[in-house]
């Protein structure tokens, strides 16, 4: 029997396993992912991207009277999400600073954008859903309910992820800064809920505001 020699093998039979690269992230997983490396100019992309997202859900919404109540109730959901983060994180930054919280502006803006990205996928996948009720209930109380309901969902998604980050953050530093940014948590999400409601309420149609 003829032993067989390198050269003999196939090309290649020899060679180092290709190494296996990692998959990359789709579009809607950049939205709500973490990265180090984001940049500010990143960063408001998906945050605009989250607020294009959730307006799909007041197109939705403004499917009962159409016309003029498309455009309101497409401006008025991300309108809601934007004068939440406009007037509230600045100020979660600051009470977050003087209660010695291991967060930065960079951390503040990372975790205000995925929240919007977050929001805005889930409203965006609500959407069909919600221009399903609305079309279809019989009183307009009814597509109210339905419509605050996905409301209440979308946001608290952005929310509850804010609310987390700044309690997780606070766990790293001193039993101080603990209680504070547990209690910067809390104050955030009352001032978040209350204002969102009277946002929507006041320039949504379909919930008695502007027409």
């Amino acid at each position: 029997m003829t032993a067989t020699t390198i050269d003999d093998c196939p090309r290649g039979a020899l060679s180092t396993p290709a190494t296996r690269r990692e998959p990359t992230p789709g579009w809607a997983e950049t939205l709500v992912t973490h990265s180090a490396n984001s940049s500010y100019s990143e960063l408001a992309r998906r945050a605009a991207a989250g607020l294009g997202l959730s307006a799909l859900y007041g197109l939705a919404l403004g499917a009962r009277q159409g016309g003029k109540a498309l455009a309101l109730h497409a401006a008025g959901v991300p309108l809601g999400l934007l004068v939440v983060v406009l007037a509230g994180a600045p100020s979660m930054f600051v009470f977050l600073s003087i209660c010695r919280a291991d967060i930065d502006a960079r951390a503040i803006a990372s975790t205000t954008a995925r929240g919007l990205g977050s929001a805005g996928l889930l409203l965006a996948g609500l959407a069909p859903a919600a221009a399903l009720f609305v079309v279809s209930s019989e009183t307009p109380r009814a597509a109210a309910g339905a419509v605050s309901l996905g409301l209440i969902i979308g946001g608290g998604v952005a929310l509850g992820r804010a609310t987390w980050e700044i309690f997780r953050s606070g766990l790293k530093a001193r039993a101080g800064s603990i209680l504070g940014g547990m209690g910067v948590a809390v104050g955030f999400a009352m001032f978040a809920v209350v204002l969102a409601i009277r946002v929507w309420n006041a320039v949504l149609p379909i919930l008695g505001g502007t027409s």
